[in-house]
């Protein structure tokens, strides 16, 4: 099998495809010969990135997605068909970051996480599911976090913490509801990320969604390996072994990606 082409013909949308994690994944799909649609609420950014897979001769389509409004993702899902007449992969990794003491936390602060971070991928696998069981074949990622499996050093992160280990379930039942037609799901756990934009753009959704939290205590977070991950070679890689057939008997499980941060 020819690495670089083993997803030649599959067609995959990642939301949050604009930065980070997703921009990575973009990329790396694209690399191994994947169509792929790079979604996210950041249209620019998502347009950035299309544009550069173009560039280097990929097949790529943005649109404009924000995935905690079901309207959005099913436009998103059928832009994707018609363009490209199928859907095989879908990688929910779009999200946002909250903080906040739960004694404190506002019912607004709390929804709006939980509503990109856990019922968008919800929503991402509702709309996407029925095109992969159509063609009886596909492979569902959703972005998890370390904060799926342990509570940060710092604590007072319940929205995310939630919404981490909530998206962990979600591949489970995905997996075991759909399996009989060829679907996988799974989760990846992220550790850091060298060129991560999420605390940017978790601020900036707060500072829309509400009065952003007061700094809170943090502890210091310890990686055996001693950096940051690669949102292209390390994290945009796993997602593309999981989108290929080289993982084809991985399913309902959660792959921490993290440095050796859940090992210490």
């Amino acid at each position: 099998m020819n690495l670089s082409k083993r997803l030649e013909h599959r067609t995959v949308i990642v939301t949050g495809g604009g930065s980070g994690i997703g921009k990575g994944a973009c990329l790396r799909l694209s690399e191994e010969g994947a169509n792929v649609v790079v979604a996210d609420v950041r249209a620019s950014l998502a347009v950035a990135v299309a544009d550069e897979i173009s560039a280097r001769g990929g097949s790529a389509l943005a649109v404009e997605c924000d995935v905690s409004l079901e309207v959005d993702v099913e436009s998103l899902v059928a832009k994707t068909v018609s363009e490209f007449g199928s859907i095989y992969g879908m990688v929910a990794n779009a999200g946002t970051a909250g903080r906040g003491w739960i004694h404190e936390l506002t019912m607004e602060d709390w929804q709006f996480v939980l509503g990109v971070n856990l019922t968008g991928p919800f929503l991402c696998a509702k709309h996407a599911i029925p095109h992969m069981m159509k063609d009886g074949a596909g492979s569902f990622v959703v972005t998890s976090s370390i904060a799926g499996s342990v509570v940060g050093a710092g604590g007072a992160a319940a929205s995310y913490t939630v919404s981490k280990h909530g998206v962990i379930g979600l591949a489970k039942q995905i997996a075991v509801d759909y399996g009989s037609y060829g679907i996988r799901a799974n989760a990846i756990q992220p550790g850091g990320v060298a060129d991560s934009n999420l605390g940017l753009h978790a601020r900036q959704d707060r500072e829309q969604a509400s009065t952003p939290a007061a700094t809170l205590p943090r502890g210091k977070p310890w990686l055996a390996l001693r950096r940051q991950g690669k949102s292209k070679d390390e994290y945009g890689a796993t997602i593309a072994f999981l989108m290929s057939d080289d993982s084809g008997f991985i399913t309902g499980t959660s792959i921490p990606v993290d440095g050796g941060y859940l090992a210490s």
